[in-house]
């Protein structure tokens, strides 16, 4: 009976704290004072914003979201900005220091680090990331995760390579094109900015995907139910721009 209460404690004590994270992720409104909605797209943040200019944003974000094919306009996506220490530790977690964080299947919510909404600006230590990594890049490059990851399934999106993921989320969050034959010709340099692990960037992954779907002209569904290994997608790519 003893080690089975203590079985017991073990348990309980493990699985609360995970509970309560899980809780916070799932309904962080309370944490969050300051709401503004358009249409389906909710802003939520810690500090005071123009209510005009943030609709205005949101109008940009959505604008993005509705130019991929994956974007059915259902439901509500929820925008979380964590301006301050202690919030951004609660609500990111292990990506702690990341720009901003998706949980998917888990919750529609996304977070966004430290921002001035009004300027569309996200802040990191040296200051606001420039363009074009907006405030409304990262709210659209967080929120095309959960579509992506709803089109594809929870086990099929987690298996995904990391290209086809950050790529997609990229290519939508950004909604420009690519030049193709700049990129390709830093790659081939070794241009640092195209190696994520050295930038942090995606630029990679997008001009990737941004190959198959504005080349070969492929659909993004087509591109999520094809895992294709990085080195082959890139070898295609390569092949594509040979002189």
């Amino acid at each position: 009976m003893r080690i089975r209460h203590i079985v017991t404690a073990v348990v309980l004590a493990v699985l609360t704290p995970i509970a309560a994270g899980v809780a916070v992720l799932m309904h962080p409104q309370p944490a969050f004072a300051y709401h503004v909605q358009s249409g389906r797209l909710s802003l939520f943040s810690d500090k005071p914003f123009d209510t005009e200019k943030s609709k205005s944003l949101l109008a940009e974000v959505d604008r993005r979201l509705r130019l991929a094919s994956l974007d059915h306009r259902d439901g509500e996506h929820r925008i979380f900005v964590a301006n301050s220490y202690w919030r951004a530790r609660l609500v990111f977690l292990w990506n702690f220091g990341a720009g901003g964080v998706n949980y998917y299947p888990l919750t529609r919510n996304v977070f966004i680090r430290e921002s001035d909404i009004d300027n569309d600006r996200v802040q990191r230590t040296a200051g606001p990331v420039p363009p074009p990594r907006t405030f409304a890049y990262y709210a659209a490059h967080e929120i095309a995760h959960s579509l992506t990851g709803e089109a594809a399934g929870p086990l099929s999106y987690h298996r995904l390579p990391a290209w086809i993921r950050e790529g997609a989320a990229d290519y939508i969050g950004l909604a420009e094109k690519v030049d193709f034959e700049d990129l390709i010709e830093r790659l081939r340099a070794d241009d640092p900015e195209l190696d994520p692990k050295r930038s942090g960037l995606y630029l990679r992954y997008r001009l990737l995907v941004s190959f198959f779907l504005d080349h070969e002209h492929w659909s993004l569904e087509q591109l999520l139910a094809s895992p294709m290994p990085q080195p082959e997608a890139e070898a295609r790519m390569l092949a594509a721009f040979t002189n």
